[in-house]
């Protein structure tokens, strides 16, 4: 009852205000996690001209928010949605995929209305692509243009801007590593090797490129006996959704006798903060991965059930890929023991980095936001 009232306010809120709406302004639609296009708001907001809505079929608080004009709740429903977009010049969202954003996208064409992606993660050479049907796409890199255009999206669709997700790690620093060795109980005395898993799923929507609950077991336990071979503290900081709880995920921890880990919950610590901590960082494929590279840290890629990998970080230098217990122990050796080897490592990272990311220079926010502005159509 009061999420009705709630979204029936915030409705009302935007059907009043948006009669005083003036030709001149640019009425922006964004629809996707405030996480993610946050700071590309916060650039549109710094003109006036600009008016900020967010949109969606949930009950959402950017009403509390300065970089937020309007919040409105619509259903998926055809009425619904042309009443939404009645107003709008301009669609910004995270993907076009999701049954809502989809039917937005699709009326938007239809009225001719443009519309935005803007890529919000990492995007490989995965079998699951499936080309947009919006006017643009924003995106990172060149390395992400060669991808999506090989898999058969249209080029002149996508823009270049770099990624406004890491923005802010130009001026971010870590905590301190004493602060992170203290809270979670970890020796001095030890390196750290920091695991990050994707989620923990009883159901794949993507068998060829996740992990099985098996599969989720052999790794771990592969990642053990090298931690207790090499004398290593292990870190296992969980994906935010998992599809079991953090007390099945500790069963699936091997009975070898080692005590030198700690499993870390999804909002117990930043995993920023663990990555700046870490000695070495591994995973399967993952844009966790990207963080890694940007705060130097060397990276193993494990990949021992022959997955679709559709990073494949380790082709351009940027990681050693491991794909059995020798191979694993291997790389953590080389990269404990030889500085070469961790050179090596931060050189292709770095390479990788400005391919994959275009500039990082922190401005990217700005740029894809004047590449927003400038989507509205002049009749």
């Amino acid at each position: 009852m009061i999420k009705k009232i709630i979204s029936k306010i915030q409705n009302i809120m935007f059907e009043i205000g948006s009669k005083k709406f003036k030709e001149e302004q640019n009425k922006i639609l964004f629809i996707g996690s405030y996480q993610q296009i946050g700071s590309i708001m916060k650039e549109l907001k710094k003109d006036k001209n600009n008016i900020i809505i967010r949109g969606s079929n949930f009950i959402g608080r950017s009403l509390f928010r300065k970089d937020v004009d309007y919040y409105v709740t619509a259903k998926t429903s055809e009425e619904d949605v042309n009443n939404l977009l009645k107003n709008i010049d301009v669609i910004v969202t995270t993907n076009d995929t999701v049954p809502f954003e989809n039917n937005v996208i699709k009326t938007a064409n239809k009225l001719g209305i443009p519309s935005i992606i803007i890529q919000h993660g990492a995007l490989g050479e995965d079998e699951s692509f499936k080309k947009s049907i919006t006017t643009k796409v924003a995106i990172w890199g060149e390395l992400t243009k060669e991808w999506m255009t090989k898999l058969g999206e249209d080029e002149n669709k996508l823009i270049i801007t770099g990624s406004p997700r890491y923005d802010s790690y130009i001026t971010k620093k870590p905590k301190e590593k004493e602060k992170i060795l203290k809270k979670f109980n970890i020796p001095k005395s030890k390196k750290i090797i920091l695991y990050a898993p994707h989620q923990f799923n009883i159901k794949l929507t993507v068998e060829s490129t996740q992990l099985t609950l098996e599969e989720n077991k052999k790794t771990l336990d592969k990642l053990f006996n090298a931690a207790k071979e090499f004398g290593l503290f292990l870190i296992i900081k969980l994906h935010p959704s998992n599809q079991i709880s953090i007390k099945e995920i500790y069963k699936l921890i091997p009975e070898i006798g080692y005590g030198d880990y700690c499993i870390i919950k999804h909002g117990q610590e930043d995993l920023f903060n663990l990555i700046g901590a870490c000695d070495i960082f591994t995973t399967f494929t993952s844009t966790t991965a990207l963080e890694a590279m940007l705060l130097k840290k060397p990276i193993v890629t494990m990949n021992f059930f022959n997955k679709i990998d559709a990073m494949h970080y380790s082709t351009y230098g940027c990681a050693i890929q491991a794909t059995d217990d020798e191979t694993l122990k291997k790389a953590i050796k080389c990269i404990l023991d030889e500085k070469e080897v961790r050179d090596k490592l931060e050189i292709m990272s770095d390479k990788f980095m400005n391919d994959y990311c275009y500039k990082l220079d922190g401005l990217s926010s700005k740029r894809v936001a004047g590449l927003i502005a400038s989507m509205k159509k002049v009749e």
